[in-house]
């Protein structure tokens, strides 16, 4: 079973050449699935035009949105995430799998955007959660551009709690051998490591990742593969969980220039 995810498209009409040729090879590789695994495109319309790009795909097709997507622009943050990119997605044929599971034969999918809550923070900073609070815009956008009423703890909390219920379901049952978890931010370690060289880093980093969330990950039976994106840089990894070891992957997109994780899984008996 071959399993194509990319990230971070970040849609530009200006490089729409290089999009049609990336979606062109995706459909030349005859993937059995599709994800996109956030920032598909800001703002709404680019997001619905990222999609489009993949319509002829003759496959299930499933999107988590990234922390661009919930952008401010002619919606706010909150009706964005909980209006137009649920129904956009659907409108274009694809899974939401902030909402729903995708299950192909004996594999399990299960993603979520998995919202940054310090968990990821450089550990030679003593700063408090306030103080990252106050200090976001220093280094990071979603400062600027997300008005939902949220804090980042609470956010992640709520996201983290939809989530474990859905792989929950999906490790009990008894059909689903193995579980591919796909996320926008990356929950492992390896992919953010501590900088203690730069200040830039050192604060940037406690937005980059959710290591809470992949804690509950590495616990679950059946987990086998976690893919991300994010970070505009490819990573792999293989890290051990609790019940044998675990794939991870960064895809590693860069602006104008998408890139795809393949994966090829067995169709476990």
């Amino acid at each position: 079973m071959r399993i194509i995810i990319t990230a971070d498209l970040h849609y530009r009409p200006a490089s729409r050449d290089a999009y049609l040729a990336f979606a062109q090879q995706i459909h030349s590789r005859a993937p059995d699935c599709f994800i996109i695994a956030g920032d598909v495109g800001h703002p709404l319309r680019l997001f619905q035009r990222g999609l489009q790009l993949f319509r002829d795909l003759p496959c299930p097709r499933a999107v988590i949105a990234g922390n661009h997507d919930v952008y401010r622009g002619e919606y706010g943050s909150r009706t964005l995430w909980e209006e137009w990119l649920p129904r956009i997605a659907r409108e274009e044929g694809f899974i939401w799998l902030e909402q729903d599971v995708l299950a192909l034969g004996s594999l399990g999918i299960c993603g979520t955007m998995a919202w940054y809550d310090y968990s990821s923070r450089a550990p030679h900073l003593p700063l408090s959660d306030h103080e990252y609070r106050m200090l976001k815009g220093q280094v990071n956008h979603d400062a600027d551009y997300i008005d939902w009423p949220w804090s980042d703890r609470a956010m992640a909390r709520y996201l983290a709690k939809g989530f474990s219920s859905r792989l929950g379901g999906l490790v009990a049952n008894p059909a689903v051998r193995q579980i591919l978890v796909v996320t926008h931010m990356p929950i492992f370690e390896p992919a953010v490591p501590p900088r203690p060289e730069s200040a830039f880093w050192s604060l940037l980093s406690a937005y980059l990742g959710n290591f809470t969330l992949g804690r509950l990950v590495f616990d679950q039976p059946k987990v086998t593969h976690v893919v991300s994106g994010h970070l505009h840089r490819a990573g792999r990894w293989t890290l051990p969980g609790r019940y044998g070891p675990v794939e991870c992957h960064i895809v590693g997109s860069r602006p104008g220039e998408p890139f795809a994780v393949e994966l090829t899984l067995p169709d476990r008996p």
